[in-house]
């Protein structure tokens, strides 16, 4: 193999905090951008240049993409945090510029992270969904993922040597929504004394993945000969229910699951919160309105296929999902995300 570069985008992102040590762990030497200024606890050896990828700088993106022989796109905004416009300017016209300027240089791989919000929600597909079949993105931010896909697959009818990951919920240490979000419910609750944690009556199917498999999938795909030209759902194939989510975040927090109970409202669950936080606990996983609110969605298209990811010879690791939370507990407590005792 020759001199290689990567190049990681989004670098303040959750995905890119784990990349980027397996990067430098396999011996990659890694350049990596955002648009904020360097982040603190950035490894030394990363070379760093804050760059607005949708912005209006062709000279800021010619330097930050020469010499580099892999893309990790990882940048785009979220609709957590990002109207509508935002998130196409980011996703979109991002991915589109940065492509131009990466496709200049000897780029060997184009690693791009989308989103299975692209399949959608409303339309029925054909299950479990394969990569293959036409998306009906029925939100503002799967819109904005297909669309940057529609970049990257047009650069791909060009010669351009793309792989497209289409991960679900993400989770695992250092994550602060979503499953985090619902870990912390189950710890507020478990503060304020409630010995059993209630659950909706009608279960609904998660899908998830943990970071530690959608790191080593990128690393993966990033040098499989087999992966160009081509998507991958990154899915961990377990399909919890939320009645067995809530067993496993009752059993870290030593409660009992109550099945068509309400739990704390928010203005109690808030004041909990807070009082957490003033005795210590950093307020770092994102406190939602809605209890549990990830375990309340429902989706048609919730199965997707994993054929495509296997052929490549790619196996998952942490398949054991009671066992992984229970991890992620103990990680966000040494944190202080969460308190240590109750």
């Amino acid at each position: 193999m020759g001199e290689r570069l990567a190049l990681v985008t989004g670098t303040t992102g959750y995905i890119a905090a784990r990349l980027v040590p397996a990067l430098l762990a396999e011996g990659w030497p890694v350049r990596a951008t955002g648009r904020r200024a360097r982040p603190a606890d950035l490894a030394e050896e990363v070379e760093y240049q804050p760059v607005d990828l949708a912005g209006d700088d062709p000279a800021a993106l010619a330097e930050l993409c020469a010499g580099v022989t892999h893309v990790f796109h990882l940048a785009g905004a979220s609709s957590s945090k990002s109207n509508q416009e935002e998130m196409e300017r980011s996703n979109i016209r991002g991915t589109a510029q940065l492509l131009g300027a990466a496709t200049k240089g000897a780029l060997e791989r184009f690693v791009h992270m989308s989103s299975t919000s692209i399949y959608g929600e409303e339309r029925q597909l054909p299950l479990p969904v394969r990569e293959d079949v036409e998306p009906s993105a029925s939100r503002g931010y799967g819109k904005a993922k297909w669309g940057a896909e529609q970049e990257v697959w047009a650069r791909a009818r060009e010669g351009v040597p793309v792989v497209v990951l289409r991960p679900v919920t993400v989770y695992g240490p250092g994550a602060t929504k979503l499953l985090a979000s619902a870990i912390l419910d189950a710890a507020i609750e478990r503060a304020a004394g409630l010995p059993r944690l209630a659950v909706g009556a009608e279960p609904n199917e998660q899908r998830l993945v943990h970071i530690d498999d959608l790191v080593a999938a990128c690393l993966h795909l990033a040098e499989s000969a087999a992966a160009v030209g081509r998507a991958f759902n990154v899915v961990d194939g377990i399909y919890p229910s939320s009645h067995q989510v809530a067993e496993v975040l009752a059993g870290c927090f030593g409660m009992e699951v109550e099945v068509g109970g309400e739990g704390l409202d928010e203005d109690r669950r808030r004041k909990v919160h807070q009082h957490l936080v003033d005795n210590g606990m950093e307020p770092a996983i994102l406190f939602t309105p809605d209890r549990f609110r990830l375990m309340a969605k429902t989706n048609r298209n919730n199965r997707l296929s994993t054929e495509a990811l296997e052929s490549t010879g790619f196996r998952l690791a942490r398949t054991d999902f009671a066992a992984a939370v229970a991890d992620n507990v103990e990680w966000y407590q040494a944190k202080r995300w969460l308190p240590a005792n109750f």
